[in-house]
């Protein structure tokens, strides 16, 4: 089952199941006891700035629950999954995650931005309920308690390594760095990309600040056209970051910029070709070579037959539900407290995004990071950098 929920609306989506369980136990609907489900809840926003961008996760959590449904469910009973619409800000995210904690939800999948993370951490580390953030970056996410994880590398493993490649790979030595003063992960991966390009013997020129929500950006263009850098950071979201971009080359910069992994492949319809040539670093690529990194784009593909370049947001979401549902296995039990202890506990999980073990702080160990290319307005694999 698959609900779907925000504070101005509950609707169901479908109940499948509910037959198709009957019918795997062996006998008719009438007379089958259908099993309660084990309930997971998966906080993304449906609506508001952020929409776009989380949409992918909403499609991979929707695609690892019917496909673990499929395989029979969880603890002999199906998944049923209560997707929250955090409606993009802080308060929803505190909103859905209380909503969460209402409905009993087992565990809960989510956020994707650092900022909805914290409130939504806050509340379920006070439920002591299981969190998972597929692709939330700040350092600081999981250390609000011993039930939150996450999945993906942090922002100052990020900012150093894009730092690094500016200076190696690019020859940089001057940068200006443009940051979303709304989203606490442009400042803290602005910081680190800060931080480790100084200390390579780079120098950083200026720090630009604009708004999340800004459509206009030809004060601060303006600017990197008198400085004339070697490269211009920009640690936003593919709106924001993809109108910059865009308005650079109205006005005729040509400089190079470089983005992080919030930038995914979406950049192009919001920068059009301004995006071909652009760097930017992600968790993930389809070309990675691996069984489950193969067998999850064709699952994907058949489900929603998009193109080969969807986001790593999908990678990592999928990943994130299919090892909760192996941590819940591994419990044996629907008890929170046993199942955070088998997530703390999980050591070389393979999921298409590689294989994963959890530091003491509840993050993953040995995380590659993924340079990639704009051409043609597709992300291609530039290189791979190891922790």
């Amino acid at each position: 089952m698959i609900r779907y929920w925000n504070r101005n609306r509950a609707r169901l989506l479908a109940a499948p199941w509910i037959a198709a369980w009957a019918l795997w136990l062996g006998t008719s609907l009438a007379f089958a006891e259908v099993p309660t489900p084990v309930r997971i809840g998966a906080i993304f926003s449906e609506t508001g700035m952020a929409a776009e961008y989380n949409r992918p996760s909403i499609d991979a959590a929707v695609l690892a629950v019917e496909e673990l449904n499929r395989r029979g469910g969880l603890l002999g009973t199906p998944i049923e999954l209560l997707i929250l619409d955090n409606q993009s800000t802080p308060l929803g995210s505190k909103l859905a995650a209380e909503e969460a904690v209402a409905r009993g939800v087992t565990a809960v999948v989510g956020a994707a931005l650092s900022s909805q993370c914290f409130p939504i951490a806050q509340v379920l580390q006070e439920a002591k309920i299981p969190m998972i953030t597929p692709i939330a970056t700040h350092p600081q996410v999981t250390l609000v308690g011993d039930y939150i994880f996450r999945m993906c590398f942090t922002d100052d493993f990020q900012g150093s390594q894009i730092a690094r490649f500016a200076i190696t790979d690019l020859r940089a030595r001057k940068a200006v760095v443009l940051v979303n003063s709304s989203e606490t992960y442009s400042s803290m991966l602005a910081e680190s990309f800060a931080n480790t390009f100084q200390g390579q013997g780079g120098k950083i020129l200026w720090h630009g600040l604009y708004k999340g929500n800004a459509v206009d950006f030809s004060e601060l263009l303006n600017q990197i056209g008198r400085l004339n850098p070697d490269v211009v950071f920009v640690p936003g979201y593919a709106r924001d970051s993809g109108l910059i971009l865009k308005q650079a080359l109205k006005v005729g910069i040509r400089t190079q910029f470089l983005g992080g992994d919030g930038w995914s492949p979406q950049l192009p319809t919001f920068a059009g070709k301004a995006a071909d040539g652009a760097f930017y670093s992600t968790h993930w690529h389809p070309a990675l070579p691996s069984k489950e990194n193969e067998r999850l784009r064709e699952v994907y593909r058949r489900k929603y037959g998009h193109g080969e370049y969807y986001a790593p947001q999908v990678a990592l979401t999928y990943d994130a539900m299919m090892l909760l549902a192996d941590a819940i296995q591994r419990a044996g039990c629907r008890d929170r407290a046993t199942i955070r202890e088998a997530l703390a506990n999980t050591r070389d999980f393979e999921g298409a995004t590689g294989i994963l073990t959890f530091d003491s702080n509840r993050n993953p160990v040995h995380r590659s990071l993924h340079i990639v290319q704009f051409a043609d307005g597709h992300p291609h694999l530039f290189k791979t950098i190891a922790p």
